[in-house]
């Protein structure tokens, strides 16, 4: 790699990052991120009323408001990040411009996802760390280490997921000029739905491994809604993050040749 090509990939990187964290453009992000938090406010509202249907804190945090952050926060925000990142390039014709640059376009591309990804990081944050927040005060005889790590591991798979299905995001902007509509019905219908029910398509849904994931950090068997369905083989640790790894990498590798073939025009 030349050194145009790092100062490319660099502005790039700059690029999405400010267009996606900063500004009105992160304002829907954060609205989404923010929903976990809103479910916390409510449900600490009820305990302190004495509520006793409503579970305790720290179960509520793994059984409930983690599979809200992977069903709901995790997908919506990944197509509310990626997606527009390489939309608004093709929409106002500025991608042309960059492919008359004596750059790679795969360290266009790679820019571009880097920074995605870097907006979304904190931003996922949010999602994992603020309704913890709100609810530690109430959880009474949870040491606070065992806080810190669900918290910590519920961001960690978010991040791994936030790397996958951003990728996968990235190759269908590119790809079609309807990216939203299929993003929703993969990251939705094939990632959520598939991925949570039994059937052919649970064992290459993306979904599936993150679900293994926070069974095996989160020690959560089931969600409090008693949603998942149970998974005769779960995936280890090592296994989910290994084909997560992968998925990210063949989305990334299919976006760069999507990139090659789509007309600029």
């Amino acid at each position: 790699m030349d050194l145009s090509s790092i100062a490319a990939m660099f502005h790039l990187t700059g690029f999405a990052l400010r267009r996606r964290l900063f500004g009105w453009q992160a304002l829907a992000s954060t609205a989404v991120a923010l929903v976990p938090t809103l479910v916390a406010l409510i449900a600490a509202g009820e305990i302190r009323s004495g509520n006793e249907q409503v579970p305790k804190p720290y179960e509520l945090y793994g059984e409930f408001l983690a599979p809200v952050c992977l069903y709901c926060v995790l997908p919506f925000l990944s197509m509310l990040t990626m997606l527009p990142v390489v939309g608004s390039l093709y929409d106002r014709g500025a991608i042309g411009y960059l492919f008359t640059r004596p750059t790679p376009r795969w360290s266009l591309l790679l820019g571009l996802y880097k920074g995605g990804l870097l907006a979304m990081l904190p931003i996922m944050l949010v999602a994992s760390v603020v309704p913890a927040l709100v609810l530690m005060p109430l959880s009474h005889g949870i040491e606070f280490r065992f806080w810190l790590q669900r918290v910590a591991y519920l961001s960690a798979i978010l991040w791994i997921g936030s790397a996958a299905y951003g990728a996968l995001c990235m190759f269908l902007g590119v790809w079609s000029k309807k990216a939203l509509l299929w993003a929703l019905g993969l990251l939705i219908g094939w990632g959520v739905i598939a991925g949570s029910l039994t059937g052919p398509l649970r064992e290459i849904s993306l979904h599936r491994y993150l679900l293994g994931l926070m069974r095996n950090w989160l020690a959560v068997d089931n969600a409090w809604t008693g949603f998942f369905v149970p998974d005769r083989d779960p995936p280890s640790s090592v296994q989910a993050v290994l084909v997560l790894a992968l998925g990210t990498l063949i989305f990334l590798a299919m976006a760069v040749r999507a990139m090659h073939k789509r007309d600029v025009l």
